[in-house]
Parts: structure tokens; sequence; C-alpha cells
């Protein structure tokens, strides 16, 4: 079946997200990641890896999360979005 969840992302970059989840993921764990930026395009899919878990409170845990397949093609539009975001800070 399908299973989805929005996640509270703490920090992403072109190799991999930081962010809050209600699950404590183990390290290594696999995940299919649909990424929507607001830029008015399809969310961006990709394979992610957990690489870090650590409780913050109960009930929630934030994960960092590289990612393993993104295509080039994805990783600029990703780049683009996170150096327009800064250049607005």
């Amino acid at each position: 079946g399908q299973f989805g969840r929005f996640t509270i992302t703490k920090d992403i970059s072109a190799g991999g997200v930081a962010c809050v989840v209600g699950d404590d993921l183990s390290p290594e764990t696999t995940l299919d990641l649909q990424i929507d930026l607001p830029d008015g395009e399809k969310p961006i899919g990709c394979l992610g890896k957990v690489v870090r878990s650590k409780e913050l409170e109960a009930g929630k845990y934030e994960v960092g999360i590289c990612f393993l397949d993104l295509t080039g093609g994805e990783r600029a539009r990703l780049n683009k979005y996170i150096n327009e975001t800064i250049d607005q800070d």
C-alpha cells in the first residue's frame, strides 16, 4: 500500500536532509522520499538512507538522511532552490 508522512525539515542540502519525524528510524533504513519544493514543479522523488537518529522528546526524533539517487537535474534544482532561499536571508 501507499504510506506517506509529512515531516518538519530542519536543514536540507543537495546531499541530504535533517528532519523531525514521529518514529525512531534506525540508521541504514532506506526510505522512498518525495521532496516538495515551493517552486511550482512536481516533487523530487528519490531514495534516502538514514544516517543518524536522535530522540528530541517523547515521540519526536531528528533524523539525518542522505540522498542516494538524485539525478543531476534534480540535484541542480535543489541547489538552485537552496541558493535562492539563502540569498533572501
